[in-house]
């Protein structure tokens, strides 16, 4: 099976919640970058290894979380081995830990004939982290609350992007920390820096724009990294029709029209030690072919 990374086709925060959590709404976008995870029945035991990044492979990682989230309260269950080659970056901002942990729920619910079915499988998720629950479906989707309140949206087509990826990784919990000490801003000017959701989130009429992928935690992610803004005027100046942070970074992305766009950019300099990727957004039913969810008349390319 092969989980799928992620972008922020905007981010924008409501405030704190309750329980600590901060209030989003974003977009979910999957994206044709992906890890390898590969699952053998075992005897008793849960066995990970981890391939192509220096990851623990014990009950830190989110694999294994996913792992026993669906043994606890299931005594008798076999084991199993699961081989996990990492491919999509650690840190960046493109959920790579969530889809795996996504991905062993679907994983091992077949494995072991569970017969799980949605509902269940998003309570789990959402017990892992925010975005996981997303990860159970993909395609274009919107996140609400801590981002594990998921509804489909229409398929993202018509794109190619380029991602930019950074020789270091930032963490959400840092990003998040940073804005919440960001000065307050007048009553009132929320609205005109962006800072509040509009339908623009939502509704999207085939055109993104910067307002449309406008990630409220891009200014603070800028102000410790400024050659990630050098980045972003890159992508526009390149043509791009939207470029914006995903997720609390450091990776960017662009949006652009054609394939021929987003090549001329990635190959208009030399990036190191920065690294440029082409890529492809994912449909819901490409998704679903792709992590073998069932049959799917798409491919998932646009």
């Amino acid at each position: 099976m092969r989980p799928h990374a992620k972008i922020n086709l905007g981010l924008r925060i409501l405030g704190v919640r309750r329980d600590g959590y901060h209030e989003i709404r974003t977009r979910f976008q999957s994206v044709d970058l992906t890890d390898t995870l590969e699952f053998e029945k075992a005897p008793r035991e849960v066995d990970l290894r981890v391939e192509g990044a220096p990851l623990p492979a014990d009950r830190s990682n989110l694999v294994m979380k996913a792992a026993e989230a669906l043994r606890e309260g299931r005594p008798g269950l076999p084991g199993a081995k699961i081989r996990l080659t990492k491919s999509i970056p650690l840190a960046a901002g493109l959920g790579g830990g969530s889809s795996d942990a996504a991905t062993t729920l679907l994983g091992l619910n077949r494995l072991w004939r569970l017969g799980l079915g949605p509902e269940d499988l998003r309570r789990i998720a959402s017990g892992l982290g925010a975005d996981v629950p997303f990860f159970l479906e993909g395609g274009t989707a919107l996140g609400e609350g801590r981002g594990d309140e998921i509804r489909s949206l229409p398929d993202l087509r018509g794109y190619r992007i380029c991602m930019i990826l950074a020789p270091y990784g930032f963490s959400t919990l840092e990003a998040y920390r940073q804005w919440d000490l960001r000065p307050a801003l007048p009553e009132g000017a929320a609205a005109a820096t962006g800072s509040t959701p509009g339908p623009s989130l939502v509704e999207v009429p085939g055109n993104e724009t910067s307002e449309t992928v406008h990630n409220d935690l891009q200014d603070v992610v800028f102000a410790i990294h400024p050659e990630l803004k050098d980045f972003q005027d890159l992508l526009y100046r390149a043509g791009a029709q939207a470029a914006s942070l995903s997720g609390s970074g450091p990776s960017l992305f662009g949006l652009f029209r054609s394939a021929e766009q987003a090549h001329a950019f990635r190959i208009s300099r030399e990036w190191a030690p920065f690294r440029v990727l082409e890529c492809t957004p994912v449909t819901r039913g490409g998704y679903q072919k792709a992590l073998g969810l069932g049959p799917a008349a798409d491919a998932g390319s646009s």
